[in-house]
């Protein structure tokens, strides 16, 4: 059995020719291999530390206090929102009254319950404050919207588009906050439009309100437009140049027309006096002496023909939004829930990766002290061979030829084995620590690793070895941990196939496209289990009974942070 001749150990350790040694034992640290640059002697690697956490372990906390500490920590955060979503509410119910308190202004501002310099103060320190950024949209009381301000559009703006956006604005603003209404003026003024045939009443923007004669349609419902052909005969009435009569009304309250032919009379509810009328067989408008004869001339029409009830309306409805400091506000509890979010998925991210560095740190350690303690007996066993050797040169000065081969034969068999320990000393030793790549072909390293086992089948079993591994690049990598990688991967493999011919093969390949190199290790063993899939990489899981489950955590490791690589497990069957 002879171990692959490229094994770039095979001869480490052997002395030189004619060159006698004495045999010491010591556990002096002389003894043991060499430092590695970045190593100290005893294999810890420089610059490292032993606490593995965020919490240096020299402040002495426990695993248990830290979590505690955690965990308070996420106590005082959730008790800081919990206070900051409380002002927030505050603070939006305030700015919802002061908004509602602003609409309210606006409404006293336009009407006639203030004095004109109390009105002009309103108007100077709200209504046109660029401070206050108020949007509102001001209607009257048939939805037409007369004024608007912070919208970002134009009332005023008759395209089709405009009037869209700003009703649908004005729907979502009555869906937060109610309408306030303000009555401009309490007393409404009105006109009478009469030409022998058709009287018509209009409100104090000249649209019609009620209306009575020949071919005229019947009254509509509050609030519905007038018909066309009301609006027609009024504009005809005026083009023709019909005078018409002014009175004044309590705005909103219940006026009553009664009209015959060219005669009308209008009088207001709760008011025993006429407010208007006209024809040519009542008194003159100006005789208010004859009120009692025109309030008799009313009932005797009203008993001819109902009258007409209509009502002269002033009131605006002032629609208004929220302001831009109240929707800031109203997005803090979503930024809150955010930052909750985030802090937790923090916290469980740094308390994830410290439970894992202390794991790593209890790998790494009890690695590198297995480093430490083989290179005792390495030591030993070094000097065992250099007697062996002068033996040899007894056994070659006596002339017995067959026994000094024997024992040639040995030793240098051992001393393959001597470097190859050395080597996994070493190996152990780099862990923890950043390796050095070297620019190298990693079919070779694949090739040695398949001789080595090739070398010594007996000890694994009836199993034969396949390879596909065609002339690669050179790549940067470190040639004794990838050497690693592939011994536990084929030890893998192995173990799997205990018990029946095994074969194990390999396929190495260049992707041109992704410009890496792909090695595939394939074997006819047992398998795994589907629900240990996620799982084979994980420091500690095994399924073999004696397993310590560090193999293909270590070799995840090596490939995927030493050499910016990626390990899978393509399929597997059980």
């Amino acid at each position: 059995m002879t171990p692959s001749s490229q094994d770039p150990t095979t001869d480490a350790g052997a002395p030189e020719p004619g060159r006698r040694r004495r045999r010491r034992r010591t556990d002096d640290a002389k003894n043991a291999p060499p430092a590695k640059r970045g190593e100290t002697p005893n294999g810890r690697s420089r610059g490292s530390s032993g606490g593995g956490g965020l919490i240096p372990a020299s402040w002495g906390l426990t695993p248990t206090f830290r979590v505690l500490l955690f965990l308070g920590a996420i106590v005082a955060v959730m008790s800081f929102l919990l206070y900051n979503e409380y002002l927030i509410r505050e603070v939006s119910e305030q700015e919802r009254f002061r908004a509602e308190l602003y609409a309210n202004l606006y409404g006293l501002a336009v009407s006639e319950a203030l004095p004109p310099e109390y009105s002009a103060l309103i108007a100077d320190r709200i209504l046109i404050n660029p401070t206050i950024d108020l949007p509102l949209i001001v209607t009257n009381y048939r939805g037409e919207i007369i004024l608007e301000k912070g919208t970002g559009l134009l009332a005023g703006d008759e395209h089709p588009e405009t009037r869209r956006k700003l009703e649908e604005l004005m729907d979502r603003m009555d869906a937060v906050n109610e309408p306030v209404k303000a009555h401009w003026t309490t007393q409404a003024r009105g006109r009478v439009y009469i030409d022998g045939t058709h009287v018509i009443v209009t409100d104090p923007t000249h649209y019609p309100v009620a209306w009575a004669g020949e071919d005229l349609p019947a009254l509509v419902e509050e609030g519905d437009p007038a018909p066309i052909q009301v609006v027609n005969t009024l504009q005809e009435m005026m083009e023709a140049g019909v005078q018409p009569k002014d009175f004044t009304a309590q705005a909103s309250n219940t006026c009553y027309l009664a009209q015959s032919g060219d005669e009308f009379i209008i009088i207001e509810m709760g008011n025993a006096s006429p407010l208007v009328w006209g024809g040519d067989q009542l008194p003159a408008p100006t005789d208010t002496t004859a009120y009692s004869l025109v309030r008799s001339s009313y009932d005797a029409l009203a008993a001819e023909h109902a009258p007409v009830a209509f009502q002269l309306r002033t009131e605006h409805f002032i629609h208004f939004g929220d302001t831009e400091l109240f929707n800031r506000i109203s997005l803090a509890p979503v930024v809150t829930l955010g930052v909750l979010c985030l802090f937790g998925l923090i916290g469980y991210v740094g308390f994830r990766n410290m439970r894992r560095s202390e794991q790593r740190s209890i790998w790494v350690g009890m690695a590198k002290e297995t480093a430490h303690q083989l290179g005792t007996p390495l030591s030993s066993l070094s000097g065992w061979l250099e007697l062996m050797q002068q033996r040899l040169e007894d056994l070659q000065q006596r002339g017995d030829k067959s026994e000094a081969e024997a024992v040639a034969s040995i030793a240098t068999e051992m001393q393959r084995d001597m470097g190859r320990l050395n080597q996994i000393a070493s190996r152990f030793s780099q862990i923890g620590s950043v390796p050095e790549l070297q620019s190298g072909d990693l079919g070779e390293v694949v090739t040695d690793s398949l001789n080595y086992f090739r070398g010594r089948g007996s000890q694994f079993g009836r199993h034969t070895f396949e390879a596909d591994v065609p002339p690669l690049p050179k790549i940067p990598l470190n040639a004794e941990l990838m050497g690693w990688v592939f011994e536990n991967l084929f030890k893998n493999a192995i173990d799997a196939m205990i018990g029946q011919d095994g074969q194990i093969r390999v396929l190495a390949r260049l992707d041109e496209e992704r410009d890496e190199v792909v090695v595939v290790v394939e074997d006819n063993g047992c398998g795994i289990k589907a629900e240990h899939l996620p799982r084979v990489f994980e420091p500690g899981f095994s399924t073999k009974k004696r397993g310590w489950g560090l193999g293909l955590a270590f070799v995840k490791r090596i490939i995927e942070e030493y050499h910016s690589g990626r390990i899978q497990v393509m399929q597997s069957e059980r």
